[in-house]
């Protein structure tokens, strides 16, 4: 299948999902706070991170602001298969589309941060939609029948996608072992054959080959 703007669409988040945003932003945090933070690994049943990382949400904020000036987005690790597991599924005949909730509007260094880290590690796609309401926006700007699965890492962003009847994945992180609304993916080759079902059936629903 050619992407011609009409063909299927996976939608996958960045923090958290393709990026290690808990570790880097933790470890960040570390010195910005002057005192250590809590392991990334350890077992977090669905707080807020900073009350995870036992921090008002006001200083928090302010701690995120600096990481986001900081260019620090930039040189977040990307977990292993992630390109691959893109490459593979444009390889098919689908869109990758990449679906965050950076604010963009609100800093300009947002945007060039996302793209230079996309392109720094290799991973291909066809469109980006940033915002709280990213899955939503999606749906306005492509269809909803385009879309054929979302990977997000918040359980809130899961519920959003969810409600839009979209088939959700949740890659899985010590911070949402609590959420059970979706298939827990663990590694990206598994979000890969999980996808590859998925555009199978949405291309036999369409008559696609």
């Amino acid at each position: 299948m050619r992407r011609n703007g009409n063909g299927p669409i996976i939608a996958i988040d960045l923090d958290g999902t393709m990026g290690a945003f808990h570790e880097h932003f933790l470890h960040f945090a570390e010195g910005w706070y002057g005192r250590e933070m809590p392991d990334p690994w350890d077992i977090n049943p669905g707080l807020p991170l900073h009350k995870f990382m036992g921090s008002s949400k006001r200083t928090y904020r302010q701690c995120k602001l600096a990481y986001r000036q900081g260019g620090m987005k930039r040189s977040m690790p990307c977990y292993p298969g992630s390109s691959e597991m893109v490459r593979a599924l444009r390889g098919r005949g689908a869109e990758v589309w990449i679906c965050t909730t950076r604010p963009y509007l609100s800093l300009d260094n947002i945007e060039p941060d996302t793209r230079h880290w996309l392109r720094r590690n290799g991973i291909q796609y066809d469109g980006v939609v940033f915002g709280e309401n990213k899955y939503r926006d999606l749906v306005k700007q492509a269809g909803k029948d385009r879309v054929v699965a979302v990977l997000d890492d918040l359980p809130e962003m899961c519920d959003q996608a969810i409600s839009l009847a979209i088939p959700t994945y949740l890659r899985g992180q010590p911070y949402n072992r609590h959420y059970m609304k979706a298939p827990r993916i663990e590694t990206m080759g598994t979000a890969r054959e999980a996808f590859e079902l998925e555009l199978d059936t949405w291309k036999a629903e369409h008559g696609k080959s």
